[in-house]
């Protein structure tokens, strides 16, 4: 079960956690969370961790390779998986099968790992449960827009519609426009973030990502 009181999570996110958490506790097999640079695969995996911290924990595959099986915890997190290669992974598959098989293990990472788990039969054959996180609503950008104003400021009518186009959905980048662009807003004295701050923030990080 998922407990109340974890960080703001948009429905995907919260929906992704949800299905990483049942691979958790079914224990025995992969669990993959894939998703695009940004959406919040770390943030789901932070929620995990902080919902069950005697029981899950994040380190990096060589890591788990290289540890201790008495530290092996009850589920066993990679992130950026997808940077690792199809042999390490089976590696680690067969150490925690072999060391502590009932414990489950989450990969997560870029598209990538779903070619990765695909030249495996050891991998393919052990995955439980896939958790493909996305973008989220124009709602979903409403709420974390919101919840990282700072006291204070406040959305004009515009502004969500132009920050979920700008970022599509992706949370690190919701975050981010909003966050410039009230910087913007609290320097007037109706602290309002317009339409117009936001593609102003825009304008100006679009060189810089050029």
């Amino acid at each position: 079960m998922i407990s109340a009181g974890l960080p703001r999570l948009t429905n995907p996110q919260f929906a992704a956690l949800a299905k990483v958490a049942c691979g958790s506790e079914a224990g025995g097999g992969i669990t993959l969370l894939v998703g695009p640079a940004g959406v919040g695969k770390s943030t789901v995996i932070d929620a995990l961790i902080e919902d069950r911290p005697a029981m899950a924990a994040v380190r990096p595959l060589e890591a788990w390779l290289e540890a201790n099986p008495q530290e092996l915890p009850t589920t066993l997190i990679v992130d950026d998986a997808h940077l690792a290669s199809e042999t390490r992974l089976a590696d680690l598959l067969v150490r925690v099968r072999t060391r502590r098989p009932e414990a489950a293990l989450v990969l997560a990472g870029q598209g990538r790992l779903f070619t990765l788990v695909a030249r495996d039969t050891r991998l393919q054959q052990a995955v439980r449960i896939r958790a493909t996180l996305l973008p989220g609503s124009q709602a979903d950008t409403r709420g974390l827009a919101e919840a990282c104003l700072p006291p204070h400021a406040t959305l004009g009518p515009d502004a969500v519609a132009a920050i979920h186009e700008i970022a599509g959905g992706v949370p690190e980048a919701i975050v981010r426009l909003t966050e410039l662009a009230a910087v913007i807003a609290t320097a007037r004295p109706d602290g309002e973030v317009t339409a117009n701050d936001v593609e102003a923030i825009h304008g100006r990080l679009s060189p810089l990502a050029a």
